[in-house]
């Protein structure tokens, strides 16, 4: 269930929690709204992934030991749908190991925390987010921009273009004029 950010003026990232811990998953999204952020829970995988496909969250915590589905699983099938690929996964686990850190990286994780997430490592994360979301909304206007500059471009070639036939039908009318002008000169000299 989607909790709005208590701060209206600032829009925070759209935070999807998925822990099988309910304490720990609305201990989080708790903390999370505490940041800024607007946060949804869920306390599988697959209540998981239809959050995730109602939502389309900037990011996602998932705790990649769930029974059922686990984390990992949950990661894969986020990362298989194409409306949902922009979605930032940050694996939540006590686990520390190499192998984790591997099948967190093969699964499609973008970043690892370690339960309990530090506050401060867990607040320089988000900030890092937002700062991705802001250059990847800054891109896109830019993207739209060019387009629409390019669109202008071509009109105006094509303006360039009709006049330059304009101006190369004067320039050939005028030299048939100095053509004739001449011809008459050549023919009084000559009569």
């Amino acid at each position: 269930m989607p909790v709005e950010s208590p701060d209206p003026h600032r829009s925070g990232l759209r935070i999807l929690v998925v822990d099988d811990n309910r304490d720990a998953a609305d201990s989080l999204a708790a903390l999370l709204q505490m940041l800024g952020h607007r946060t949804s829970v869920a306390y599988d995988g697959p209540s998981g992934l239809r959050a995730a496909a109602d939502e389309h969250p900037d990011c996602a915590f998932l705790d990649v030991i769930m029974p059922g589905m686990n984390g990992y699983e949950v990661a894969r099938r986020l990362r298989a749908e194409p409306g949902l690929a922009g979605v930032k996964l940050v694996a939540l686990s006590a686990l520390n190991d190499p192998g984790h850190a591997q099948r967190a990286a093969e699964a499609g994780f973008d970043h690892r925390l370690t339960k309990p997430a530090d506050p401060a490592e867990l607040e320089g994360l988000l900030t890092m987010l937002e700062k991705i979301r802001e250059l990847a909304e800054s891109t896109e206007q830019l993207a739209r921009q060019n387009v629409q500059l390019a669109d202008e471009t071509r009109s105006l070639l094509k303006d360039v273009k009709s006049d330059l036939k304009e101006v190369k039908e004067e320039i050939r009318e005028i030299r048939e004029e100095v053509r004739e002008i001449r011809e008459e000169k050549d023919d009084k000299k000559d009569g």
